[in-house]
């Protein structure tokens, strides 16, 4: 047995084991449908994740923006990126990421990146709903990513993150660790990641009863040999199995003879399982061109109306390149009052210096 296999093998066995032990204690971690707090860390740190639908752990190149979602594909080709990315999210929600990577010879490969999110100006109002002023309420994130290569197939990787969180008076702040792996044969058409996200605590508090959003997720991506196409399926919060939950906005059906309320069918399986999932596509036009294509189930299942479902959960974007700069732009479709915009661009100072 070749000794990648072997070690893909053993890689498995301590996911396995991982996964085993987190899933124990879902009790404790396991906090979604409004459970936790810090949610801005869950949000899409670019352009091409946010195309992509949301999500993705899996997708290997040489694109830097992938690595804050799954530190492990870092690597010393991306070492002097530096990138940019704005978010026009929802009203009037703005948020940011930015990153620089550098790699050390024989130590692995670095990237320092900060996340920045602005929700805009609130009115502030006493119990008796007098105005007296106005706040504001932002997050700020600072992240230090490493990757390295175990063997030719096999990487690893972590992200330690400092949050902070301001909104008028009150604040909170703490730490928290991403652990990643990804697998990637070279000049194979397939790719696989697991990341478990937002693992830590906080130092202060906004109340006692507040959790990081955990995010256990697992991917694999295919590209076809002959077709511009790839393709990648991503698992998310694998640490819950129902995600679903009770809409209190839902219309009540009644029963004609009775007049008695009739129960809300009970979520199937099916319906179980899909909300974990997230399917992309590529279009790979060229090496500098390509097009991006999203589904997000669960996105679609809690946001949309139940008579107009239009394009929720769907998402696209474009990247290509203008000489040495990397642009994205992308929109994701969250509900039928808006969509939400981004763009990215990253660039390589190595690329700037003078040649004789």
């Amino acid at each position: 047995m070749k000794a990648s296999t072997i070690k893909l093998a053993t890689l498995l066995k301590i996911t396995i084991i991982v996964l085993a032990f987190l899933c124990s204690n879902v009790s404790l971690i396991a906090q979604l449908g409004g459970g936790s707090s810090y949610r801005f860390l869950d949000l899409a740190n670019s352009s091409r994740i946010q195309g992509l639908g949301g999500k993705n752990i899996s997708l290997s190149d040489s694109d830097v923006n992938l690595t804050i979602s799954n530190p492990a594909l870092l690597d010393s080709t991306q070492s002097g990126s530096i990138t940019l990315n704005y978010h026009n999210y929802i009203g009037d929600i703005n948020y940011g990421f930015s990153s620089f990577t550098h790699h050390v010879k024989n130590i692995g490969t670095f990237n320092l990146a900060m996340m920045y999110a602005n929700y805009g100006k609130f009115k502030r109002a006493d119990a008796s709903g007098q105005i007296n002023g106005e706040f504001v309420a932002n997050d700020l994130a600072l992240m230090v990513g490493y990757g390295r290569a175990i063997d030719s197939n096999i990487r690893i990787g972590a992200n330690l993150k400092f949050f902070n969180s301001i909104y008028d008076f009150y604040y909170s702040n703490g730490l928290a660790v991403d652990l990643a792996a990804s697998y990637h044969k070279p000049n194979s058409l397939f790719s696989a990641g697991l990341v478990i996200q937002n693992i830590g605590f906080s130092f202060s508090k906004f109340s006692e009863n507040e959790a990081l959003p955990l995010d256990i997720q697992a991917g694999v991506t295919y590209k076809l040999r002959h077709a511009p196409f790839r393709f990648s399926l991503t698992l998310a919060n694998l640490q819950q199995w129902d995600l679903t939950y009770d809409d209190p906005l839902a219309p009540q059906d009644f029963d004609p003879n009775t007049f008695e309320p009739i129960p809300a069918a009970e979520p199937t399986i099916l319906d179980k399982a899909a909300g974990h999932v997230i399917f992309a596509t590529e279009i790979v036009l060229s090496k500098n061109f390509n097009i991006q294509l999203g589904y997000n189930i669960r996105r679609r299942q809690e946001l949309r109306f139940l008579d107009k479902k239009g394009m929720v959960g769907f998402s696209g974007g474009v990247a290509f390149k203008v000489k040495k700069f990397h642009l994205n732009y992308s929109v994701a479709s969250y509900n039928l009052a808006g969509n939400s915009h981004s763009f990215s661009i990253t660039t390589n100072i190595h690329d700037f210096r003078y040649k004789n």
